[in-house]
């Protein structure tokens, strides 16, 4: 089948509701982040142990990115995507009935690995469209993608603050398999060829890794925006509820809507993925986010510094983004499962060292700290990119 023809098969329609699954099946990690308090409450634990059940959650999506994600590459990606919502709806109902808060941890962790539904959609729609509408089309699903990270609280605090905490996760259950329905008879087979053996995948992905030196890349650079994305995020409730504002969560959550709307203000991003220079694309995303907390350490205490950046951040982080999916997505066809695997574990990665470092940094060396830590980050990206770039364009001259 040509390209064309199997892009018929993605109308907008289709398209539209794929993005709203992709926000959907993300939010599923970010609930608990801020039900931990009323969950931590309901089973009478320690606030400080309730922190396991948003680390076991993260732990289950990073595994799953790794070893559920590829196996797109060996089997149709169609029946891996309704599947996994199916199991993810499951266990989120599952979480609601569990007696003791140590099985909800366990139930968490599956949770987190089978809602990798989003990874699994990207790779099967960019593969399965025309080239030359791929970084476009790919750019609308990571803004899915990116609100779901948002959504994920704000919906999570709102919800549960009126109907409780277990009526999110019963209510995210029942719309996630309504949904996956709806996939079952809407979304085509997938065209790419597949690979023989799920093991062989599996081996591949070192060499893989070794080999594409723009997936390298862009792992250095997503993981360093969500690192620093993620050291802003968790200190800001910290931030507002302590002098000069002493504000309470209900205003942290308004933050997260200024979070979305930085996100859709860099929807543009998508298409400079198709820019011979989408690397130095990439360097100014990183710039927008580094210059953004310059100004945070500056201007911390007044009000609208603060909007502003929670703004500007969101800009750079979701422009960064886009560009490192789109960069991919151009790389070999029948191995896209594996490559957005490899990249998502990393950017996953370097989201859980920004909220351990933004923990600990805030309260040693408050928002200062917290503005320095996350400029070190972003620079350590930059370092990298001159340090392999020099050594590429130097390389020519050996030869000769």
């Amino acid at each position: 089948m040509t390209s064309d023809l199997r892009s018929r098969n993605f109308t907008n329609k289709l398209l539209v509701m794929l993005s709203i699954i992709c926000a959907i099946m993300v939010a599923n990690l970010y609930y608990d982040q801020v039900l931990l308090t009323d969950i931590s409450n309901y089973f009478s634990i320690a606030a400080s142990s309730s922190g396991k059940l948003a680390t076991s959650i993260q732990i289950g999506y990073t595994l799953g990115l790794l070893f559920i994600v590829p196996l797109g590459d060996r089997f149709s990606r169609k029946p891996l995507i309704i599947l996994s919502m199916i199991c993810s709806s499951l266990l989120l109902f599952l979480m609601t009935l569990v007696s003791t808060f140590n099985l909800m941890v366990i139930a968490g962790f599956f949770m987190g690995l089978s809602s990798v539904t989003a990874q699994l959609i990207i790779p099967f729609v960019s593969s399965n469209i025309s080239s030359d509408k791929r970084g476009s089309i790919v750019s609308h699903l990571l803004t899915g993608v990116f609100l779901g990270v948002l959504l994920g609280r704000v919906l999570g605090g709102v919800v549960g603050q009126l109907l409780g905490w277990r009526a999110v996760h019963e209510l995210a259950a029942v719309v996630v398999l309504a949904l996956a329905v709806y996939l079952f008879y809407s979304l085509p087979q997938d065209q790419i060829s597949k690979e023989n053996s799920y093991k062989n995948i599996l081996l591949s992905l070192p060499p893989l890794l070794k080999k594409e030196k723009v997936l390298r890349e862009t792992i250095v650079f997503g993981a360093a925006a969500f690192c620093a994305f993620n050291i802003f995020w968790v200190s800001l409730s910290f931030i507002l509820a302590s002098s000069p504002y002493h504000y309470g969560s209900a205003v942290a959550g308004i933050f997260g809507f200024l979070g979305i709307a930085g996100a859709i203000a860099a929807g543009f991003a998508g298409k400079l993925a198709d820019s011979s220079k989408v690397s130095l694309w990439n360097l100014l995303a990183l710039a927008i986010m580094l210059l953004s907390f310059m100004i945070l350490g500056i201007g911390w205490s007044n009000l609208i510094i603060i909007i502003f950046i929670t703004f500007t951040l969101d800009v750079g982080s979701r422009m960064n983004m886009s560009l490192n999916q789109g960069r991919i997505n151009k790389l070999d066809l029948q191995n896209h499962s594996r490559l957005n695997s490899l990249y998502m574990v990393g950017y996953f990665l370097g989201g859980s060292l920004g909220s351990w470092i933004s923990t600990y940094v805030y309260h040693s060396y408050h928002v200062t700290g917290i503005a320095i830590a996350s400029c070190i980050v972003l620079l350590l990206a930059y370092v990298y990119y001159f340090l392999t770039n020099h050594h590429v364009s130097r390389k020519p001259q050996l030869i000769k």
